[in-house]
């Protein structure tokens, strides 16, 4: 994201979604055998820097939103509760976060307030029950 930088509204909301996980090789084993290499993305996520340019984020280059998040493989353990921050980051259109493991919990029905998404990748990451109606 050259432009513009992040704004910080973006950076916090992605900061506190961060907050959710313990980071744990085996939660992303599946990845190392039949996808791709996992690693812990969001260790690289730091408060001072650019949201834009780290491991997983994709940004508008002309407006600086943040409109991709590909967190699959990335060794991510827990739950993303209804009021995640997540869901305060309107203009995401890809949301990927395949091989992960979020411990059997229900698919949030805040993935629908994601007005903006056009793809949503949940394979493999230990969700239970069924896809909100809402999504």
């Amino acid at each position: 994201c050259s432009a513009k930088l992040c704004s910080h509204d973006q950076s916090s909301a992605l900061l506190q979604f961060k907050q959710l996980f313990s980071f744990e090789q085996h939660s992303s084993s599946d990845c190392d055998e039949v996808y791709q290499q996992s690693r812990p993305k969001m260790m690289s996520w730091k408060e001072d820097a650019d949201c834009c340019s780290w491991d997983g984020v994709t940004c508008d280059t002309v407006a600086g939103h943040v409109i991709g998040l590909d967190l699959s493989c990335s060794w991510l353990h827990g739950n993303i509760p209804s009021n995640s921050s997540l869901f305060f980051l309107p203009h995401i259109r890809k949301l990927n976060l395949a091989f992960n493991d979020f411990n059997y919990s229900e698919i949030s029905s805040g993935f629908s307030q994601l007005r903006s998404l056009t793809l949503l990748n949940l394979s493999s990451s230990n969700f239970m029950g069924s896809i909100p109606a809402s999504i």
